[in-house]
């Protein structure tokens, strides 16, 4: 047994003894060179051992065509580690399986002589993060990144836009920035760097038509509905009230044309991000049958409520993210009948089973994201806690809940494994960093290695042993 999480595919230890290593790092790839960097750095931070680039016989990063892209081989037993890779997704796994293997013996660098082969079985294994709810200082964003390497977690989801806040910086609407309350374009393009050097995807998230709060009160003559009757009170699906003053107008242009431009600014901040994120859940869609622009738009376009409206509306969104040469992502928040408005490639990201299940989506020809709320979710306004057990007893395929009202409660819900359940996200809501981050250690590694393969290979006593060190490694990386 050897103290790795995420479990490799294949790993044999020849020798428990530790022998030591030349404190250098080199790549065969120029393109790599950021992520020997990246290494150095989080060596530094862990060990306290300077680590530089240039010669051989510490860790070495080489080519391998042979291998598949998410694919890398480690082997410690001739000296050096050498970590073999055919792109730089695998360099980055190979380099945090060495930075989990390297202990420090008499001040100097040393690791067991082993031979891994790994890769992992699911693609989509991400951390979403809620920095808009209070915005934590940007430093913070740097760490979860440096926790989504240590543990392999190939996505960090940025949520930073909803009710309170939009926190992205915006020159198309620069009245959504209120002082104090979001990061500078010069942030975005460290972060989009910093996540680059270590492997790590982003993936933003801009939500409509709902949470929207920003948008209509800062911009109402663009984004707010234009109503001309009274209404009810609108609740949400845990009996809370809302305020629909949230909720972009579906029916406008200009409401459309101002989405587009914002969405366009994502792209433009985030160039590497595969997913744009766009929402969609948690509208008071009944909101429209008030709005003069949406009931014309239904009129016109042969929709028959506000319940279609809202899938249409998500629909149009996605297909323009598609023609920007992303791919839209959208939360489980459309209803099964009106799943036919949304293009079939956008994926959809599964949390409370109740507006659709997992099998209903999947059967509507959609590829699905777990985000199971039991037990993925940080929230602290939650009726219990989940640990890293909870997850260890978890799987992809399967969807749990403590709310009365979903499907999942009373039923948790079960898949057949499938390509269509891309992986999993663990998700944080509501909470300030201080709160969050002891969590986080705890249970971000469980995670990893549930999503990582789908084999679970440890009781949870066992599994503890191996991911208490790692864990405190992981505190010492991030420690300010």
């Amino acid at each position: 047994m050897i103290n790795l999480i995420p479990t490799p595919t294949k790993c044999v230890v020849q020798n428990e003894q530790y022998h030591g290593i030349s404190h250098t790092v080199c790549a065969d790839i120029a393109e790599w060179q950021d992520g020997a960097s990246a290494f150095c750095e989080s060596v530094f931070k862990i060990y306290g051992v300077r680590v530089t680039v240039g010669a051989p016989g510490g860790v070495e990063l080489r080519m391998d065509p042979t291998l598949a892209a998410d694919a890398y081989a480690l082997d410690s037993t001739a000296g050096a580690v050498v970590i073999r890779a055919s792109s730089f997704e695998g360099a980055c796994y190979g380099l945090a399986t060495a930075l989990q293997l390297i202990e420090v013996k008499n001040g100097v660098l040393s690791v067991q002589s082993v031979a891994i082969e790994d890769r992992p079985e699911k693609e989509y294994r991400a951390f979403m993060t809620d920095p808009q709810w209070t915005l934590q200082p940007f430093s913070k964003l740097l760490k979860y990144v440096d926790l989504c390497f240590f543990y392999k977690v190939k996505y960090l989801h940025l949520h930073l836009a909803d009710s309170r806040h939009y926190c992205y910086p915006s020159r198309a609407f620069p009245r959504l920035n209120a002082p104090g309350e979001y990061y500078s374009f010069e942030q975005m393009s460290e972060l989009n760097a910093y996540a680059a050097a270590r492997g790590i995807l982003l993936v933003p998230e801009f939500e409509c038509p709902g949470h929207a709060t920003p948008l209509t009160r800062v911009y109402p003559d663009v984004f707010a509905n234009h109503t001309d009757r009274e209404g009810g009170k609108f609740y949400n699906e845990l009996g809370a009230e809302i305020d629909p003053s949230g909720l972009i107008c579906a029916g406008s242009a200009c409401s459309l044309e101002g989405v587009k431009k914002l969405i366009a600014e994502l792209v433009e901040l985030f160039p590497a991000a595969p997913y744009i994120h766009i929402g969609g859940d948690e509208a008071p869609y009944q909101m429209w049958e008030q709005c003069v622009d949406c009931r014309a738009y239904m009129e016109k376009n042969g929709i028959q409520s506000a319940r279609d409206l809202y899938g249409e509306y998500v629909g149009r969104v996605a297909s323009y993210v598609f023609s920007l040469g992303k791919t839209p992502m959208v939360w489980e928040g459309f209803c099964s009948e009106s799943s036919h408005y949304i293009p079939k490639e956008t994926v959809v990201i599964a949390w409370e089973s109740h507006y659709q299940t997992a099998p209903e989506l999947l059967r509507n020809g959609f590829r699905i994201i777990n985000a199971s709320w039991q037990p993925l979710y940080f929230v602290t306004s939650q009726k219990r806690r989940w640990n890293a057990q909870d997850i260890l007893n978890w799987d992809v395929y399967n969807w749990q809940h403590w709310w009365e009202h979903s499907v999942a409660t009373l039923n948790p819900i079960h898949v057949a494994p499938t390509e269509k359940v891309l992986g999993a996200t663990l998700c944080a809501w509501g909470m300030e960093y201080e709160q969050l981050i002891t969590r986080l250690l705890e249970n971000m590694p469980a995670f990893a290695e549930r999503t990582w393969s789908m084999e679970r290979h440890y009781d949870f006593d066992t599994y503890r042993h191996i991911a208490e060190p790692l864990c405190d490694k992981a505190a010492t990386l991030i420690r300010e």
